[in-house]
């Protein structure tokens, strides 16, 4: 799911699809790598199995046949969804990220342009990953972490009194101004600074953030959410194929 939210964000028209940003509302560290080179970044993405991509972050990324990557997130989610349902096998999608001075089309990778795909003609080492998306989660494994902004919180709640409470001791910091004390308020805080950062944001990209802060998941209502999201944001519109919630 957060590698989709990433690129909802890249189909939103004229919105901004910063990977620091992404990783710190995903409760992840930003990276270093990508913090330098900014909007000169290239960001790409592979899709390969859970297995393999524990091995990646060891020994880099590499195929006899080319290595094949993608500028868009939709491409590699595809593929380790369709291999999981015919094969059994858990997926993973591995981001990196490039100086793109240091390759170039033709020398290093052929690139497909109607496709967004990038095939490499040689390996590339594993301090070029700065994150692995599996299942529970997105882990960074770049070689140093941004110096901002910070990561927000990820909270685990239990059921007390009728009441989802987190298991640290009430009120929790969410910001420097902010707290919370039960899982609706943090829902809100989450919800609220989202709409805040991006302006316009699509239910999933929501579902993406809250799933990665909290735990238990089970503890999220869909319906819950989606009706806060009516209340801080009831201007809404479909762009594209995207329905739009916008803060104000």
């Amino acid at each position: 799911m957060s590698c989709l939210a990433f690129g909802m964000r890249m189909d939103i028209p004229e919105a901004s699809a910063d990977l620091n940003a992404w990783a710190v509302r995903h409760g992840v560290a930003p990276s270093k790598s990508y913090e330098e080179l900014g909007e000169n970044a290239l960001v790409l993405w592979h899709g390969t199995s859970r297995e393999r991509a524990e091995k990646i972050t060891e020994y880099g990324l590499f195929h006899k046949k080319g290595l094949w990557s993608a500028l868009h997130p939709r491409i590699p989610h595809a593929l380790c969804r369709g291999r999981s349902e015919r094969f059994g096998t858990e997926g993973a999608v591995v981001c990196i990220v490039l100086d793109p001075n240091e390759v170039a089309e033709g020398r290093d990778y052929d690139c497909e342009p109607a496709r967004n795909v990038l095939r490499f003609h040689h390996g590339l080492p594993p301090d070029v990953v700065e994150y692995v998306m599996v299942r529970e989660g997105i882990h960074f494994t770049g070689g140093a972490r941004g110096s901002s902004p910070r990561p927000w919180p990820r909270v685990r709640f239990r059921y007390s009194s009728g009441v989802w409470r987190p298991m640290q001791n009430s009120p929790v910091r969410f910001s420097d101004s902010e707290f919370f004390s039960t899982l609706d308020e943090f829902v809100t805080l989450c919800v609220s600074r989202i709409l805040s950062e991006l302006s316009r944001v699509t239910p999933l990209e929501v579902f993406s953030v809250l799933y990665s802060l909290i735990q238990p998941s089970d503890c999220l209502r869909h319906t819950d959410i989606l009706g806060l999201m009516d209340h801080l944001a009831p201007r809404r519109r479909r762009v594209g194929k995207w329905q739009l919630f916008f803060s104000s």
